[in-house]
């Protein structure tokens, strides 16, 4: 206290020979003394600062030295494109990321579809990750349907190297769960990811997700998938009928691509798959025995429901049930039993005509800098008991066959290409042979234009079957035909036959958002039997989505 008292003395007695003012020798007083104080506060916390360290190193010391014990590994965090955690070593990380898809659009002709609308398409939230470096696990659910059908992907994995590197550097993967069957490109495509707002019309004849496992392998260049799957959440009904067993597929898809460069790219592939109905029905299982009638969309998108032009009519579930009533199928063959038949039968039984079917499929992709083609052709046949059809008075016959097609092309006015984002097993082993989000060039947070892109797209779905008349005749005898001219009728399947001209325009100003806009005429339009009013008609669409994902 001395030594400051006469330190202040000396500097007094200096600043008053140098001719200084008392008033500015108070001001430098009252800052020395405010740094002084701000630099024992910064003394302070470095004192705590040194404390919290050294119990942190002496607890991880403690948990290294004692048995059983293991200190916790450093974490990598990052919210780019939604939060990713993932440990030093790589062993462990999980993801939750979400898509949300807004639609709003008009048509020209409202006789199926609403005349205007907005909503939402998707709302969806995920989380997904790696456990123990081999396993993988992904659940996706869908708020914009409740309870179990809601869910989409749900699924664990393991993927472990079997296979020499001559053959495949990668792992092969055991996946189990509710995902998408091995069948088509456009099927296993991310929705965020496909050029247009909806899937092509051909994609109902492909499975969508359902529950099974399967198994895959591949590289860089190829991959191939199959797998045994049963029922869907999205099913009507997800129990088999009373007495019976519950529907089952077996699916394979391969792809190769010859030329996989950063700006160039030739994609092959082909699927098949066999299903087994097992006295199922189209009130169990409509998205397979009454095609069209799915849960997948058309183009008509947020303005009508599957099926808004062309699908099978309820009463010619492929199986061969009965209607319950004029729009749903029945959930099975069983009926009641009277008398004393009840004390030996809960119910009389009868079995499906269908005995089984198979699809098939085969897909080409190419890229050229900016400018892309994709095409399919997707096929399903029904093999059906004859008699079985002609007892319940089911149209068709004993073999059905139907079929669609597209055609769709790309391209980029800011130069960016969909070669560098295609997916090889290597990239996405659950989904290989697909594309995944584009790498805009100058995206508007830099101070660009985003990437903007044009495409066509052709398509057309045959749900139409032979028969022993015309169309007109089946239309005429459906509404007002006689006990005969309706039997003849019934010679034919007619689900509609439907070909689409659609025109889009997508613009990514970001990653993770898009805005697009398609417009599609139905260029061709061959009415359902019990829809003659659309035979020949022509409507337009327009429908405009924001679409978000992270």
């Amino acid at each position: 206290m001395a030594r400051r008292l006469s330190g202040g003395v000396a500097l007094a007695a200096f600043c008053g020979i140098l001719g200084v003012p008392a008033p500015a020798l108070a001001d430098t007083a009252s800052e020395i003394k405010a740094l002084k104080d701000q630099i024992k506060r910064l003394e302070a916390r470095m004192t705590e600062q040194a404390k919290t360290n050294a119990q942190v190193k002496n607890a991880i010391n403690s948990a290294k030295t004692q048995p059983g014990l293991v200190a916790p590994p450093p974490v990598f965090v990052s919210f780019k494109n939604g939060l990713f955690v993932e440990t030093e070593d790589k062993a462990f990380n999980f993801k939750i990321g979400g898509r949300m898809q807004i639609d709003g659009g008009f048509s020209s002709s409202a006789d199926t579809t609403s005349r205007s609308n907005v909503g939402f398409r998707r709302a969806q939230l995920w989380i997904e990750g790696k456990a123990y470096k081999d396993w993988f696990y992904r659940f996706q659910y869908d708020f914009t349907n409740s309870g179990t059908q809601g869910i989409r992907d749900a699924y664990l994995a393991y993927r472990t190297k079997l296979l020499p590197e001559s053959i495949t550097s990668q792992p092969v993967t055991f996946q189990v769960g509710n995902f998408f069957e091995p069948f088509s490109m456009e099927t296993t495509s991310s929705t965020s990811n496909i050029t247009f707002l909806e899937r092509a019309m051909p994609t109902v004849l492909a499975p969508s997700r359902h529950i099974g496992a399967a198994v895959g392998v591949g590289d860089k260049l190829w991959s191939v998938k199959t797998g045994i799957f049963s029922t869907s959440p999205q099913d009507t009904a997800t129990a088999p009928p009373a007495g019976e067993s519950q529907y089952w597929d077996v699916a394979a898809r391969g792809t190769y691509a010859p030329i996989q460069q950063e700006d160039k790219l030739l994609h092959l592939g082909s699927s098949f798959r066999y299903h087994r109905p097992n006295n199922t029905t189209a009130g169990t299982n409509g998205a397979f025995l009454r095609p069209g009638a799915g849960t997948e969309r058309e183009e008509a998108d947020i303005l009508g429901a599957s099926g808004t032009w062309s699908r099978v009519p309820v009463a010619q579930d492929l199986s061969c049930a009965p209607p319950s009533n004029a729009t749903t199928n029945a959930t099975t063959f069983n009926t009641s039993v009277t008398g004393l038949a009840g004390l030996y039968y809960p119910f009389a039984r009868r079995s499906s005509c269908l005995k089984y079917a198979y699809s098939y499929g085969f897909e080409a992709a190419a890229t050229y800098g900016p400018l892309s083609l994709q095409a399919e052709y997707i096929a399903t046949r029904y093999e059906r008991d004859p008699l079985n059809a002609f007892l319940y008075s089911n149209g068709g016959g004993s073999s059905l066959q139907f079929s669609g097609y597209y055609v769709q092309g790309s391209y980029f006015l800011t130069g960016e290409s969909k070669a560098e984002v295609y997916n090889g097993y290597d990239k996405n082993w659950s989904s290989p042979g697909t594309f995944g989000a584009i790498k805009i060039k100058n995206p508007v947070n830099k101070g660009g234009w985003g990437a903007w892109e044009i495409a066509a797209r052709f398509s057309e779905l045959n749900l139409n079957n032979g028969g022993l008349v015309d169309g007109n005749f089946v239309y005429a005898a459906t509404v007002a035909g006689s006990a005969a001219q309706k039997a003849l009728a019934n010679t034919a399947t007619l689900g509609g036959r439907q070909e689409n001209l659609t025109i889009g325009l997508n613009w990514y100003p970001v990653n993770g958002f898009r805005l697009q806009a398609n417009w599609t005429r139905v260029m061709t339009l061959v009415a359902a039997s019990d829809r003659p009013f659309l035979n020949g008609d022509h409507p337009s669409i327009f429908l405009a989505r924001a679409n978000v994902f992270w």
